[in-house]
């Protein structure tokens, strides 16, 4: 349908390859449409009024050029994700000797004897489509996390209307607005605005930065094509959107690679990987052992016998399926599973209370934060900005209502509406601010004043614009108008007045801004910074056309300014802030607001939200309190360490200072981004494990050193591509959510890594006793497969899903060391054991008389009669396990109440209910399957009656557990009493 607009999609892609960029033939093509205003034309487009706001009237336009969809990642079948769990060595083995057990068998008894490598089979393929189906899902749910990442909405005008969309609804003809720490999914034009500074490094490995700027007639050095996958790392501007999806560059390389992306290894991936290596070693020493104890023993009789056959042929294979089995067993595939399914479980949940985790390892390691780098605007406070005192013309005012002449208002409306990109949403009553948040607060100021922003913003006549960002702290656009430029500024209070040499007084006047005046004025922007007033300055001047220079920097540009005044914007603590920062504090977690407001207004927020204890006194808050700059100077800054001309690393130059003076300080002040940087890399330094909130383009290195970095979501994309979880209502509260949901997927991990041990510790144990004593093992292969899909499978659905408690904030960060298996746990574990291993011995040796039954050991082939002895044995055995799923689900010994919450884990329950349901029918329905026997019911009860005594076991050894805490921490009141300096310490 191209031939519905003048020009193909392959005709706009070959713009923006990047040897045609280089050469000039990019300039070429571009002429040859006739310029911008001839490319719009064939695109149906207008650079005032943009493509039709209504969808229906763009269905030519999708089918021509393509729509900017996520590109969607291949992903593995169930088939492939088989064939890569059956490239496991010890699978395959077991296969094998399950094929030679059925032909054995076969051979051996042509009517049943091939029913327990048929049954072996089976259960490898049921524990292969189990595996191979989680495996399935968890690619799933990253795939429609990938598909969600990118969550960044873009300013277009369409229909002469400013509004904002979600980038995939971007089409090609759209006018879209760009600014610093976009990162562009398009590929497009520069129409309007100053120079843009662009990272393209990510596209061509080129670390220099690209100056793009709007295109000029004739001039051939400027270049305004701007290719996606780039940055923007300076500047504001207006591009025409030429290419969008598998047409850009971005989306052609993407298409490259069309494998699912896989993550790296988590911290605590990796920690547990170490755990599964070294059980597998203890299991497979085990099942050596067993091999070699049960082919021994056969060996022994056939020699004596003098015998060896089928039979014995039959039997040495049989030994070395469950050496195997035990391997299999032994090997804990649940634990990346159920750290898998907890985190997948986490994410979701995370998702539906504003918390979107970018990465896995921001599932995990927001449990063991230690401190939290919080950003004031927007974090802590409501970010719903209004201004509401004002100083103008040497006077102050009330800003709905300043007593000013009309041709003074409208010379500082013309300086916001022209220094600002933001805009307003009005409809009827409704006002919605899009964009900056603080230019929002401008431009509400001049509605109420009755002025139109859009008929004072003329893009046309705009020449350059120096964006705001962390480091020069304001932001200027300057503007031609008759041969003169205006020149606009705005930006921190005293940073503008430092800049000033004249003011406009209230005749409209300029006057000499002398020293006294400039005292003047800072002492009431403290005034108003002491009520938590954020304080903007506004200034201007005109540079004669004759003196303007076409390439004028930032520094020559804000020279000797003509200071108008400054506005006090108001932005409330959220309500929920103060109690989240206290509950982080009982969590023992480290609060520190690092923000670049000034320091009276940090104070007066970081005392309202607690984050400064109310309790200190006025004459010690400066201990508590530094600015960006001192904080530097004192800690000998920022070192950073290279390497073959690249950045291999950062460092603090004092780091004993930094020890010495960072214990106290909750707010760094009027600092830049690298400050931020700084504190990040000195505690992290020093052990901590430290979580960074930032929302601007130069918070990314912070957010990127971090353990883990917190983005907003009205932050900028590269503050969002450099984060692992992005706020989506920007809020503090959700950071303490994200500790809370963090700590919780370590829990769960600890109380399936609590049952799988216990029961791995158990089998092994059991099985090679068996093995040793009465020349067999209790558990058939079948069994033990089947007790290997209730630890792993099961087990991690039911114990890896459980909700998070608010409990979990009176427990202290897991830090960076701290080990997975607790003491409380091995406590746990032991005495678990030791009592699962005695009753299995009693019912191993003592059953057959006491329950007046045939042993099952011997040499005679299974029958309903003597099966029943290791039927019960393994009845009894899983029995313990279930009942232990329920102990397991409480970790510390003080937590003695094991039924607390039993309920509220419908899954737990669900999966608790159904594998009793299945072992019961095992039991009754196996047969010679699974080699079980019928039971009486009293022969059930009488297994499962272990299963709950092991329940007032672990209930006893908690009672105790209680009990010797109580008394340490008796003990240690008492000694506080007597020694005060103990608390101190």
């Amino acid at each position: 349908m191209s031939e519905i607009f003048g020009v193909t999609p392959r005709n706009l892609e070959v713009m923006f390859v990047q040897d045609n960029i280089r050469s000039g033939k990019s300039l070429e093509f571009l002429q040859s449409f006739g310029g911008i205003q001839g490319l719009c034309s064939k695109l149906h487009t207008s650079i005032q009024k943009g493509i039709p706001a209504n969808p229906a009237e763009n269905i030519s336009r999708e089918l021509s050029f393509g729509n900017n969809h996520p590109y969607i990642q291949k992903r593995r079948t169930i088939a492939e994700i088989i064939f890569d769990i059956l490239q496991d060595t010890v699978l395959q083995i077991l296969i094998a000797s399950a094929f030679l057990s059925l032909i054995m068998g076969i051979i051996q008894d042509p009517s049943s004897g091939w029913l327990e490598g048929l049954a072996i089979l089976f259960a490898v393929i049921i524990v292969t489509t189990v595996t191979a189906t989680n495996d399935y899902l968890k690619d799933g749910q990253f795939i429609k996390l990938n598909l969600q990442t990118n969550l960044q909405n873009v300013i277009v005008t369409r229909d002469s209307e400013e509004t904002e969309i979600p980038i995939r609804d971007l089409l090609v003809g759209d006018i879209m607005c760009v600014s610093p720490g976009e990162i562009f999914q398009v590929d497009g034009i520069l129409i309007r605005g100053g120079f843009l500074s662009i990272d393209e490094s990510a596209i061509t490995g080129e670390s220099k930065l690209l100056r793009r700027e709007v295109h000029r007639a004739g001039d051939l050095n400027t270049i305004p094509f701007i290719v996606s996958g780039g940055k923007v790392c300076e500047g504001n501007g207006i591009i025409l959107v030429c290419a969008v999806g598998s047409h850009s560059v971005l989306g052609k390389n993407r298409l490259m690679t069309n494998q699912l992306e896989v993550e790296p290894e988590t911290p605590l991936q990796e920690r547990l990987g170490q755990i599964a290596e070294n059980i597998g070693k203890l299991g497979f020493a085990a099942g050596s052992m067993l091999t070699i104890v049960l082919l021994g023993h056969l060996i022994f009789d056939s020699i004596i016998n003098k015998t060896w056959g089928h039979d014995q042929w039959g039997e040495a294979i049989t030994s070395v399926i469950l050496g195997i089995t035990i391997l299999v067993v032994a090997i804990p595939e649940g634990l990346p599973l159920a750290l898998t399914l907890s985190m997948a479980y986490s994410i979701i949940r995370m998702k539906k209370e504003n918390i979107f985790v970018r990465h896995l390892k921001g599932c995990e390691v927001m449990g063991a934060a230690t401190n939290i780098l919080s950003d004031k605007t927007g974090t802590l406070t409501q970010n719903r900005m209004s201004i509401t005192r004002c100083y103008f013309m040497g006077e102050d005012h009330d800003s709905d209502s300043p007593s000013l002449t009309s041709d003074i208002k409208k010379l500082i409306g013309e300086g916001i509406a022209r220094n600002t990109t933001g805009f307003l949403k009005i409809k009827g009553k409704d006002i919605e601010v899009v964009g900056n948040q603080t230019e929002g607060a401008l431009l509400l100021m001049l509605n109420k004043w009755g002025y139109d922003y859009h008929s004072m913003r003329n893009l046309d006549i705009q020449k350059f614009q120096f964006a705001f960002n962390s480091v020069t702290k304001v932001m200027t656009t300057v503007y031609e108008i008759d041969g003169d430029a205006t020149v606009y500024t705005k930006g921190a209070g005293e940073v503008v007045l430092d800049k000033c040499t004249s003011i406009l007084t209230a005749g409209g006047q300029e006057s000499i801004l002398t020293n006294d005046k400039k005292t003047q004025i800072r002492h009431l922007m403290n005034k108003y910074a002491s009520n938590s007033l954020r304080v903007l300055g506004l200034a201007m001047k005109t540079i004669n056309g004759r003196n303007l220079k076409v390439n004028l920097t930032q520094d020559e540009t804000e020279k000797r300014l003509v200071f108008l005044g400054f506005v006090g914007i108001e932005d409330p603590l959220r309500p929920e802030a103060r109690q989240s920062v206290i509950k982080a504090q009982t969590a023992g977690v480290v609060v520190r607001m690092v923000t670049g407001d000034k320091l009276q207004t940090a104070v007066s927020i970081a005392r309202s939200a607690n984050i400064i204890s109310e309790d200190i006194p006025d004459d010690e808050i400066h201990e508590y309190v530094i600015k960006g700059k001192k904080f530097r100077e004192l800690v000998g800054g920022l070192i950073t360490d290279m390497n073959d001309g690249k950045v291999s690393g950062f460092r603090v130059g004092n780091m004993d200072k930094f020890k010495e003076i960072i214990p106290k300080i909750r707010v760094l002040a009027r600092c830049s981004p690298d400050d931020k940087l700084l504190m990040v890399i000195g505690l992290r330094e020093m052990g901590e494990v430290v979580g960074v909130t930032g929302d601007g383009s130069n918070d990314a290195p912070a957010l990127k050193q971090s353990d883990i970095g917190l983005a907003m979501m009205s932050g900028t994309q590269l503050a969002k591509e450099s984060s692992d979880i992005i706020l989506l209502d920007d809020n503090f509260e959700s950071v303490l959510n994200s500790i809370k949901w963090g700590r919780n997927v370590y829990c769960s991990i600890r109380k399936f890594l609590q049952f799988q041990l216990t029961c791995n510790i158990v089998a092994l144990i059991v099985s090679i006793i068996g093995a040793l004593t009465v020349e067999d093992s209790p558990l058939s292969a079948v069994q033990m497969l089947w007790v290997n899909l209730i630890m792993d499978a099961l087990a991690a659905l039911a114990l890896a899903t459980d909700s998070p408690s608010d409990d979990l904030f009176n427990t202290k960060p897991f830090g960076r060391t701290e080990p997975i298996i607790t003491t409380d746990m091995q406590i746990n574990i032991a005495t678990q054991a030791i009592y699962q291993i005695i009753i299995l011995m009693f019912v191993l040796y003592a059953s057959p008389s006491l329950l007046n039954i045939t042993q099952s050991w011997g040499d005679e082939d299974w029958t309903q009669e003597n099966g029943k002895h290791f039927t019960i044995f393994f009845h009894t055995f899983v029995m313990l396990q279930l009942f232990n799923e329920i102990n397991c689900k409480k970790l510390d010994l003080t937590d003695w109440n094991i039924f607390k919450g039993f309920f509220s884990n419908q899954m737990f329950v669900g999966i608790f209910t159904v594998t009793f349901i299945i072992q019961i029918m095992f039991i009754e329905l196996g047969g010679e399957v699974m080699k079980c026997s019928n039971l009486t019911f009293g022969e059930h009860m009488f297994c499962m009656i272990w299963g709950a005594v092991g329940i007032c076991i672990a209930f006893i050894v908690r009672v105790l557990g209680t009990y010797r805490v109580k008394r340490r921490t008796f003990k240690a009141k008492k000694d506080e009493d007597k020694y005060p300096l103990i608390s101190t310490i």
